[in-house]
C-alpha cells in the first residue's frame, strides 16, 4: 500500500517544507499533500523547493493563497478541492475555510476528508462514517500538540509530532484497506 504524507498551513516556511520533504523521503511517501495556505512568496527559497521537489507535491488553495503569489513565483494556483482514489476509498482534500457537504461530494463511509485552516490537529469519524483529518500546522500551530503533520500508511492514519515523529495517541485511526 502507498504512503501519503500530508500537511497544511505552511505559510511560506522553507524550513518546515524541507523537513516535510525529508520525512516524505524517509517514509518513502508516494506524495506530499498540502491542504492550503502554502503561501509561496516571490524570489523565495520556499517557491524553489516547491518547483524542484523530487517527491510529488499535490496542493489545494487556502484562504491565504493568492493568484498573484502563485503567478509571481511561476507556480499554478491550486484548485479549491482535489479528489483522488486511495486504497479503495476516496480522499477529498480541501483547505477547510469553505463548507462542502459529504453528500455534495459523493462521499461514502470510510472515505477521507483532509483539511487544514484551523492549525489544530484533529481526527474524527463523522456520523456519516467519513473520516475527517486535519494535520494541524508545522509552521504556526494553535494547539498544545505543537508542530504536527499527518501520514497515511499500512492501513492507518496518524497525526505525528514534527519534531519527534511520535504519533499523537488520541489522533490515530486504523482501517482495513478496501482493495
Amino acid at each position: 500500500m502507498d504512503t501519503l504524507l500530508f500537511s497544511s498551513d505552511l505559510h511560506g516556511s522553507s524550513s518546515k517544507l524541507t523537513t516535510l520533504l525529508e520525512k516524505a523521503n524517509t517514509f518513502q511517501a508516494k506524495t506530499l499533500l498540502l491542504a492550503g495556505d502554502t503561501c509561496p512568496s516571490e524570489g523565495s527559497t520556499f517557491s524553489e523547493i516547491l518547483r524542484t521537489s523530487i517527491v510529488p507535491i499535490v496542493m489545494v488553495r487556502g484562504n491565504c493563497d493568492t493568484q498573484y503569489a502563485f503567478h509571481a513565483t511561476g507556480l499554478t494556483l491550486p484548485p479549491l478541492i482535489r479528489r483522488f482514489p486511495f486504497s479503495g476509498r476516496t480522499i477529498i482534500m480541501i483547505h477547510g475555510d469553505r463548507y462542502f457537504s459529504p453528500e455534495e461530494l459523493g462521499l461514502r463511509p470510510q472515505d477521507i476528508v483532509l483539511s487544514g485552516h484551523t492549525h489544530c490537529p484533529s481526527l474524527t469519524i463523522g456520523g456519516d462514517g467519513v473520516i475527517y483529518v486535519n494535520p494541524g500546522s508545522p509552521s504556526y500551530p494553535r494547539s498544545s500538540y505543537g508542530e504536527t503533520y499527518g501520514i497515511i500508511e499500512n492501513g492507518k492514519i496518524e497525526i505525528r509530532s514534527l519534531a519527534t515523529d511520535i504519533p499523537l495517541p488520541d489522533l490515530q485511526y486504523y482501517f482495513m484497506p478496501l482493495i
